[in-house]
């Protein structure tokens, strides 16, 4: 069973939602036509209502129509390793073009002549580069009791992106949560308890710091790739006095399973804080 989030936890935990990243192995990439000729790539950057691998504390999917307002009024990029150095396309002019259809988020990108361009082709057409993902901020969702299950039900998509190496499995998250200094068995008990309805005083302490360290590590943005690809290269599109802030190349380190974790503890520890407050009124 689900629950919708209700609108105060939506302005809370969303307002200010991080830049997420979704590695997925069951999607497809290829060229466009099966000759020397076709300088198109075509596949799917994600899948609608497959459960995704471990995130670190919970499993994730895609409603169908999660990007159908992203498709038809933003602007996305296609990049290479989720690279803005690499961009490959954009369907602002008409180099990319996404849909939606029963599979998932279809896309077909019309490479550029560079010379990074024609490397990644190269590496398609052997099946060097077989898979893709895509960066997002969140929307809308929804979490299951248990708080477990994710399902992801509107996003605003940034971008897509063939990657070499899509997987982060659950061990990795562990050793990289334990690595900036966080205690994963302690958290791991905190959020089974809040999921519980357990109050224990200690685990609201807990969580603010965690959601404290992870803030350092994803930093918040309202479009990681506002920038124009037109202009010289030092102002976001239509800000010219604004600083660019590069997604992949910015001084805090952002790891994609670092901002699942961050939404995560922060809906446990606003669930914490209204038990608590239920127990002393």
């Amino acid at each position: 069973m689900e629950h919708e989030l209700d609108s105060s936890e939506i302005v809370e935990a969303f307002e200010t939602s991080p830049f997420e990243r979704r590695y997925i192995t069951a999607t497809e990439l290829r060229l466009k036509d099966d000759d020397d000729e076709s300088n198109a790539i075509t596949g799917y950057a994600a899948v609608f209502n497959s459960w995704s691998e471990d995130l670190g504390f919970f499993k994730e999917k895609i409603e169908p129509g999660a990007f159908n307002r992203t498709i038809k009024n933003g602007d996305v990029r296609a990049l290479i390793n989720h690279d803005p150095n690499l961009i490959i396309g954009r369907t602002k002019n008409g180099t990319v073009r996404l849909w939606e259809d029963d599979r998932g988020l279809g896309f077909e990108v019309d490479l550029p002549e560079t010379s990074y361009a024609k490397d990644l082709r190269e590496s398609i057409k052997r099946k060097d580069i077989t898979q893709n993902s895509f960066g997002f901020q969140t929307v809308r969702d929804s979490w299951s009791d248990d708080g477990k299950r994710r399902t992801l039900q509107e996003v605003t998509l940034f971008d897509i992106s063939p990657v070499t190496f899509p997987a982060y499995k659950q061990t990795n998250v562990k050793m990289r949560l334990q690595h900036i200094g966080i205690d994963y068995d302690g958290l791991c008990g905190a959020l089974i308890r809040s999921a519980r309805g357990v109050i224990i005083d200690s685990d609201s302490e807990l969580l603010r710091s965690i959601i404290n360290i992870l803030s350092t590590y994803v930093p918040v943005r309202a479009d990681p790739l506002a920038v124009d690809q037109s202009d010289s290269g030092h102002s976001p599109a239509g800000d010219p006095s604004a600083e660019i802030d590069d997604p992949e190349h910015s001084t805090a380190v952002e790891e994609p399973d670092f901002a699942s974790t961050l939404i995560r503890v922060r809906l446990a520890e606003m669930k914490l804080r209204k038990q608590l407050h239920r127990r002393i009124s």
